[in-house]
């Protein structure tokens, strides 16, 4: 299948995934007068950036801190008018002694910055910028080992903490540095100029939970259907038709915002599509919503044993107490489905308190990356050279890395680079994307 010559007019695309990538995605395609329809497996929308309501208050299962970088979610929040308020304090907790502390500030205290980004300037200087691909090669070795080379081991003490307990795997589990530098660079710690957002001098949330931010993106959208399962992807010469168990939707074009190895089975993918969604890699990093007693309250607490070494894997890495005078806490962990909850349990004993009554437990395939080797052979370059080729574009962590500010970046610039605006642009109204009962219908 060959790449497509761009067409003057309005396309019609099926966007497969309804998390911030693909609603990022579909809204700025709808602006630019091209017509979309989007699929989300689940009974809603937002992916790891869902939100659920105890006792009336709203808990994050996944993605919603924001930080000073996060100039296109803090654009989106302007546009559809969300309210914002500043997030908990950081805290990192001795599992031992039962004591919380700052984040140690290592890296900027011992001339460690400076050489960072002398190096930044000279072998990837744009790191910042929306997307891996550009800086993949330069930071493909693994992060001990490139930290190392480089004499930047205080970045470590500094970020590893933080980088661990988010989700994003163990510094000694040889995760390739392009990953870790990636976060670094987005808390906003290692720029020179650090923006003021939305008012927050510091980082900030949604007010409500973050998955307000992506309904208000739906309501502004023609055609979002939830709980819908694709059973098949066909791409030929004319277009794409897209099988589900609510019946075929065709269209112009695809967008993939889901990981190209959760989409393989049901996808007509090509040999190249295979061998890369045979390298892909995740982490089983699981969500646990729960009452608790006795714990350290009112902030986000990192727990510095269990993020050293990914011997402690199972243990909870973190947890967050958002709102004074409740016993709620969402509680976060990697491993095994069935040793975390005993080990959560263990765990919240270990530190005083004791688990109370679990709400919810979510497990994610997250972070979906790339390991070392297939980085320096240039794994992220072959999925950028597939973008557009076979009527498909690929959107989300994979290519954008797993924060939610950049995989809206990435989905906004890629519909602005492959979808010209048409006449009318955001103001026209067109007919959504329509299955084939729909058309027998009419």
């Amino acid at each position: 299948m060959q790449e497509l010559p761009d067409t003057a007019g309005p396309r019609s695309v099926v966007v497969i995934g309804g998390g911030p990538s693909g609603l990022a995605t579909a809204r700025e395609l709808e602006r630019a007068g091209h017509r979309v329809t989007v699929l989300e497996e689940q009974d809603t929308v937002a992916g790891k950036c869902h939100s659920v309501h105890v006792d009336g208050r709203a808990y994050d299962l996944g993605g919603h801190i924001c930080t000073s970088q996060y100039a296109r979610v803090a654009e989106l929040v302007t546009e559809l008018d969300v309210e914002t308020e500043p997030t908990t304090r950081y805290r990192v907790l001795d599992v031992t002694a039962r004591t919380p502390s700052r984040q140690s500030m290592a890296f900027l205290l011992d001339g460690a910055l400076p050489r960072y980004q002398a190096l930044r300037e000279r072998e990837f200087p744009r790191i910042a910028e929306p997307g891996l691909a550009h800086s993949a090669r330069a930071l493909a070795a693994p992060v001990t080992e490139w930290l190392a080379q480089h004499g930047l081991q205080p970045m470590a003490e500094s970020f590893g903490t933080g980088y661990t307990a988010a989700g994003y795997g163990y510094l000694d589990d040889d995760v390739p540095a392009l990953y870790f530098v990636k976060y670094a660079e987005m808390t906003g710690l290692l720029s020179s100029h650090r923006p003021e957002l939305l008012g927050h001098a510091g980082d900030f949330t949604v007010v409500g939970g973050f998955a307000t931010l992506w309904r208000r993106v739906v309501d502004e959208l023609k055609d979002v259907r939830c709980a819908v399962r694709v059973e098949s992807v066909e791409r030929h010469a004319g277009g794409v038709r897209v099988g589900t168990d609510s019946g075929p939707v065709e269209a112009d074009d695809l967008v993939l915002a889901v990981s190209l190895d959760r989409i393989l089975p049901v996808l007509d993918a090509t040999e190249e599509e295979r061998d890369l969604a045979a390298r892909i890699r995740s982490n089983a990093y699981h969500t646990t919503l729960a009452s608790a007693s006795g714990l350290p309250e009112n902030a986000f607490y990192f727990l510095d044993r269990h993020t050293a070494t990914r011997e402690a894997r199972g243990h909870c890495v973190s947890y967050h107490h958002r709102y004074p005078g409740s016993d709620v806490r969402t509680f976060y962990s990697y491993g095994r489905p069935e040793d975390v909850p005993a080990l959560l349990r263990d765990d919240v004993a270990a530190l005083g308190g004791r688990l109370g009554e679990v709400h919810l437990r979510r497990e994610w395939a997250f972070m979906p990356h790339f390991g070392s080797d297939d980085l320096a052979d240039g794994a992220l370059d072959r999925l950028d050279a597939l973008q557009g080729r076979a009527r498909t574009y690929y959107a989300g962590g994979l290519p954008a890395f797993e924060l939610v500010e950049c995989t809206v970046a990435h989905a906004q610039d890629l519909a602005r680079r492959h979808f010209p605006t048409v006449d009318g642009g955001a103001t026209l109204q067109e007919d959504r994307p329509v299955t084939i009962e729909e058309e027998q219908q009419a």
